[in-house]
């Protein structure tokens, strides 16, 4: 299942928006965010209300989506020499609030 269209995912990597010839890697930097996501929040993204139908996903989680899309796409390499690297705190930041089974 795809949350992010590859319109939106371009727009947001700022591509040609008939630019084609990425498609395939663009849907597998999306699955990877989307994992991310559903693996950071312990939910299914879209997930379920009361009556069995899907939710519509949050603005929030799908901006955080993109801002993975965008690192996915650039950050290739397990390791950067000569570079200061540290998590982006604005996806923890907008994924936190849907995030389940935290405890008190």
């Amino acid at each position: 299942m795809t949350v992010l269209t590859l319109e939106e995912i371009r727009t947001h990597l700022k591509m040609e928006p008939d630019d084609a010839s990425r498609d395939a890697e663009l849907l597998r930097l999306e699955a990877q965010a989307l994992d991310y996501a559903a693996q950071y929040t312990g939910r299914t993204i879209p997930w379920l209300d009361d009556s069995g139908g899907e939710v519509a996903v949050p603005a929030s989680i799908k901006g955080a989506m993109l801002l993975l899309v965008g690192e996915f796409d650039q950050v290739r390499e397990a390791s950067v020499v000569g570079v200061a690297y540290s998590r982006i705190p604005t996806v923890e930041n907008l994924l936190h609030f849907y995030r389940v089974g935290l405890g008190v």
